[in-house]
């Protein structure tokens, strides 16, 4: 099972930044099967992106099975890739520059998947022009991950 995720903010390191991510799943004859989007407020893209993957990951462990997650950010990918988290847990949650980890809350609930044998992650280069599958489904979940951060410009404004 392939799982691409992808998040899209807008004011991205401002107050009252906003934001959306998406997931869906691809079955090995590339049918999308199951498909996710939400939003959230107060946003950062990286927010958004582990919001992604966290959720991705949680919908194909329901179903079982091995699962490769593609995402194109740098920020996660390199942190399984190069085992960061596990240098931030060590070190009490510290980066290497004795800075408290950002987004804690967040990766907590992403190590566990790191771990976890029946998921690996990939890096697929984001917003890609070409004809392979990978571009496709990452676009895919892109515009979905818009359409869920406009939603929440229209949640807010509603309030």
């Amino acid at each position: 099972m392939k799982v691409y995720t992808d998040g899209a903010t807008s004011n991205n390191g401002y107050a009252g930044a906003y934001g959306g991510w998406a997931y869906i799943l691809v079955d090995n004859e590339d049918n999308i099967i199951c498909k996710g989007m939400g939003y959230y407020l107060n946003a950062t893209n990286n927010i958004c992106e582990l919001l992604a993957i966290i959720n991705g990951c949680q919908a194909a462990e329901e179903i079982g099975g091995k699962h490769t997650i593609y995402s194109d950010s740098s920020y996660c990918i390199n942190c399984y890739k190069e085992k960061w988290y596990k240098k931030w847990v060590q070190n009490g949650w510290l980066t290497s520059s004795n800075k408290p980890v950002a987004n804690k809350k967040f990766w907590k609930q992403l190590i566990p998947y790191f771990e976890n044998p029946n998921f690996s992650f990939e890096k697929v280069k984001g917003h890609a022009t070409d004809e392979s599958l990978h571009s496709y489904y990452n676009n895919y979940v892109d515009k979905m991950a818009v359409q869920a951060k406009e939603l929440c410009v229209w949640k807010t404004k509603e309030i």
